[in-house]
């Protein structure tokens, strides 16, 4: 049950990042806003750290915590650099469609990697939850978006979804035994490295250390980095460690109908019938999965 609230506060605390980064985006190339969140969420990380009792350098296998580097360069400095592209190329409604891969691509890397089987309760409240997430994004917004903008906003989620599920499903067998403010942390770590590396070695990456310099778009990036990459991330984490990763990748999943009904509110976009007959299919799903 811990882990099933983990998992449902992470949703909340991402849909409402994810609105902030859509406007944030208006600012910033998606790699200078990656680098910006996760080094604000990793100062973040290591100011709690002390307060929490937690040792900055504890005593851990090189493989664990190479792996921890690794899951953090794939999931953060690989796929949320993905996601950003996706969002500015597909606005926040068909960005939301796409990230309902989330939940499938973690059942079946758990499959995969752990040999996990998802329970038939599991599968149902899977079911409709992401039925309600395609209901909602048939009739998401009437904005028309360039056919190659789709197919490639598209093409990075596929691919920022399942970067996404496998930095994190690897994780899944060494989270038990380290504290999940420090796992989170080392992860941090590696995807601030990753990112430097390609600033520091791509030439069309380099603008990403000019996000550091302070500027009035700050105001918008710095919330959502708070809630984005330091809370939600940390919920996260959370919800796999106490959590199955099943139920935890379902409930992640209703950040998608927050979202809808974040940005109807604040950036604008549509909430008919449609949207609330969908909102209340994935609460149901959420409800099968947590009873």
């Amino acid at each position: 049950m811990v882990g099933h609230v983990f998992a449902l506060a992470t949703a909340v605390a991402w849909a409402s990042a994810v609105v902030l980064f859509k406007q944030s985006g208006e600012h910033y190339e998606a790699i200078g806003l990656n680098y910006l969140k996760s080094v604000v969420a990793l100062l973040l990380f290591a100011l709690t750290l002390p307060f929490a009792g937690i040792s900055f350098f504890p005593k851990v296998p090189v493989r664990d915590l190479l792996l921890m580097l690794g899951s953090g360069v794939l999931g953060i400095a690989i796929s949320d650099t993905l996601f950003f592209r996706q969002l500015k190329l597909l606005g926040a409604g068909r960005a939301a469609i796409v990230d309902c891969l989330y939940s499938p691509f973690v059942v079946l890397a758990s499959m995969a990697w752990l040999g996990d089987r998802p329970s038939a309760r599991e599968a149902g409240g899977g079911l409709l939850v992401v039925s309600a997430v395609l209901l909602t994004g048939v009739r998401q917004n009437s904005l028309d978006v360039p056919a190659r903008d789709l197919r490639r906003g598209i093409a990075l989620g596929v691919l920022a979804m399942a970067s996404t599920a496998v930095a994190i499903v690897v994780l899944k067998p060494i989270l038990p035994r380290y504290p999940v403010l420090w796992t989170t942390s080392v992860r941090l770590v590696g995807g601030v490295l990753g990112l430097s590396a390609a600033a520091l070695f791509d030439p069309g990456s380099r603008g990403a250390f000019a996000a550091l310099a302070p500027q009035r778009a700050w105001r918008v990036a710095l919330p959502a980095a708070f809630l984005g990459n330091y809370l939600a991330l940390a919920l996260w984490v959370a919800g796999f460690r106490y959590g199955d990763t099943a139920s935890a990748a379902i409930l992640n999943q209703t950040s998608t109908l927050f979202i809808v009904v974040l940005a109807a509110v604040f950036l604008r976009e549509r909430f008919t019938a449609w949207h609330a007959l969908a909102t209340g299919l994935a609460f149901a799903g959420a409800a099968v999965v947590v009873w």
